[in-house]
């Protein structure tokens, strides 16, 4: 039996329809211009909850639950699993003319209401997909009915900007607003492909005086005085094959742009919705106080002017942040604008415009943004990250990417290399397939641990195919209170990558079991237990999975690649050595030709890996090889590899 909603109120329209294998329910706004809470009722009840909901205005976090009575206020995404086994997706959605969010109701059982912003008539405004399918299946088809139903573009329309796929820089956890041009040159040296010049840049502020600073508005496209020259920065770094990237926000700084800068603007004050300011009541009253907005006729020229500016300057792109100011500051149409003026002017003046947008979980960001940040910050300059911000930090990145990735790439956001947790947060971007960027100071940088991340001999990232998710079975539990490790899986051009972690505080050690139906797999694979001073261990997955153990922050990373026939015996090629992700450094899986195989790799300045059922005698591009059963690691001379 397919779950039902009813409402009260007749200016909701509720209809359900068969859309392929999955059961749509669409409610749509037919009344006038409102703002409110509208309750719904389902036919039958939920087994089991994820609400991802805005426990700081930018920023969303999973809250595991079992009635739909429960979700939190502003929620923006819910993934449950019924009674009969098939999972649920509720998506409320944001069009030119409304906004919707969801939160519980104490009526019943699993009664929940649909808070409502509309300056129109006859709007979507929420989808719910009930479909027989794994949870990332589910949350791409309700994505990609979000699309149609309300806008916005998927991940598969977009194209990741090819700086973002070489390693970078941030300036911000390593330096803060005090970020001097020294610390830009000093870094140099190492050869990020990029690096993200972010805030500090551009005024005079005070860290000690933030609640001021966070309402301070732009006053100019040069760099602050004491900065020094933008153009000369660039050129500088440009003399060493980096691109620069400057940080801004939506609204040009934090409290906007200045009066008297040309450009015509307003004083306004935000307008919070309820679910925050009860969510989190203090983030809210951090951002209390007055803003300086553009006008919607001069948003245009604004963007324009600044982006030619920094154009000018040698700058290759931004990381524009505050996406969520615009939501409690702007009209619905004003926030359109000022993201449309914003997206235009980077397509115009940066080639590929490489953008890095943050700060913006909110559903008027999430449709046009190529590449985002999907959880809040873990770190902060000056402050000393604890294993629960980084068990925290990863959690919360896994299930926003699982609702997130369909529409972007996700961004997990800046790592430490110099810190003890400078390898957990590298095995996590590796699974994520996130962009990897650092931020330490330059004398404390340490390559190494970067070093796994890359394809060996460049400054390529090792790429995934997705974004790193949680396997179903684990997708209900919260892993910060479960003595079990958390895994994260994704896809690769020839197999999988997936990592256990342990996110639960206790002293005792933990273990976990993965299985081939946690990676929905129906050929055999091998598997690899990566260590990145050794081949590792390798077997063949069996439907008794396998096995690992750990403490509190501790991982583990495997690397799963077919079985294919090969001269009497089983074969599985899993890439190259000492990186985390082996299965990513193949070009395509192992290909048939002249009765061997044909692999193409990304470098091979490192060594093959693969598995064998037996020993064999083989050939290796015509030289006598010995494999074993088991792992085998074999030396290199050349990407275009035949094994016969």
């Amino acid at each position: 039996m397919a779950l039902v909603l009813a409402s009260h109120d007749e200016s909701l329209h509720i209809q359900q329809a068969e859309v392929g294998d999955c059961t749509e329910t669409t409610v749509t706004w037919k009344g006038s211009g409102a703002t409110g809470s509208f309750q719904l009722f389902p036919n039958q009840g939920i087994l089991q909850l994820v609400a991802l909901h805005r426990h700081k205005p930018p920023w969303t976090q999973p809250k595991v639950l079992t009635q739909l009575s429960q979700m939190p206020g502003e929620t923006l995404f819910a993934i449950a699993r019924l009674s009969s086994g098939r999972l649920l997706v509720l998506c409320p959605l944001a069009t030119s003319n409304s906004v919707a969010s969801l939160r519980g109701s104490d009526l019943g059982l699993d009664n929940f209401q649909l808070e409502l912003h509309a300056e129109a008539t006859n709007v979507p405004v929420l989808l719910v997909l009930e479909c027989d399918t794994d949870a990332a299946k589910a949350a791409f088809l309700a994505a990609r009915r979000c699309c149609e139903v309300s806008g916005g573009r998927l991940r598969e329309e977009k194209k990741l900007p090819e700086l973002f796929t070489r390693w970078g820089w941030c300036s911000w956890d390593a330096c803060g607003v005090l970020v001097s041009r020294r610390q830009l040159e000093a870094m140099s040296k190492h050869r990020p492909a990029w690096m993200v010049l972010d805030d500090g840049w551009q005024e005079e502020v005070k860290p000690e005086q933030w609640r001021r600073w966070l309402h301070t508005p732009q006053s100019g496209f040069q760099a602050r005085p004491s900065f020094g020259d933008l153009k000369d920065l660039a050129q500088h770094l440009a003399e060493a094959s980096i691109q620069l990237l400057v940080w801004h926000t939506l609204l040009g700084y934090w409290g906007g742009v200045a009066p008297g800068r040309g450009y015509k603007v307003h004083r306004a004050l935000p307008t919070w919705p309820r679910g925050l300011q009860e969510n989190c009541p203090q983030e809210v009253d951090v951002w209390e106080g007055d803003f300086s907005v553009l006008d919607p006729e001069d948003m245009e020229r604004f963007y324009t002017d600044f982006y030619e500016f920094l154009a000018s300057a040698g700058v290759a792109g931004v990381k524009c942040d505050g996406h969520f100011l615009a939501d409690v500051l702007l009209s619905l149409q004003g926030r359109e604008a000022i993201q449309a003026a914003h997206l235009a002017a980077a397509s115009a003046h940066f080639a590929e415009a490489p953008v890095i947008s943050c700060m913006g979980m909110t559903l008027r960001s999430i449709g046009e943004a190529v590449l985002s940040r999907v959880s809040d910050d873990h770190a902060y300059p000056g402050v000393p990250e604890d294993a629960p911000a980084v068990a925290r930090h990863i959690y919360h990145c896994s299930v926003n990417s699982l609702w997130l990735a369909p529409y972007l790439f996700c961004d997990w956001d800046m790592l430490k290399t110099s810190e003890w947790h400078g390898p957990i947060h590298a095995a996590a971007r590796a699974v994520a397939g996130a962009p990897v960027y650092a931020s330490d100071a330059a004398e404390c940088f340490d390559m190494e641990v970067l070093r796994p991340l890359l394809v060996p001999g460049t400054d390529k990232v090792v790429p995934c195919e997705g974004s790193g998710r949680p396997i179903d079975r684990q997708l209900f539990e919260d892993p910060l209170s479960t003595p079990s490790p958390w895994w994260i899986v994704n896809s690769t051009a020839s197999g999988f990558i997936a990592a256990g972690f342990g996110l639960h505080q206790s002293e005792a050690r933990m273990t976990a079991t993965i299985f081939p139906h946690d990676l929905r797999v129906e050929k055999a694979h091998a598997c690899l237990q990566v260590d990145l001073h050794s081949p590792g261990h390798s077997a063949e997955l069996t439907d008794g999975g396998w096995d690992v153990q750990m403490h509190y922050m501790g991982f583990a990373v495997l690397a799963l690649a077919p079985i294919v026939a090969f001269k009497g015996t089983r074969l599985a090629v899993f890439g190259l050595a000492g990186v985390w992700n082996p299965t990513g450094t193949l070009c395509h899986p192992p290909v048939e030709a002249g009765g061997g195989l044909r692999l193409t790799l990304r470098s091979c300045a490192s060594r093959l890996v693969l598995w064998c059922s037996g020993r064999l005698a083989a050939k290796l591009n015509g030289e006598a090889v010995q494999l074993e059963a088991g792992t085998n690691s074999l030396a290199l001379t050349s990407c275009e590899v035949t094994l016969s």
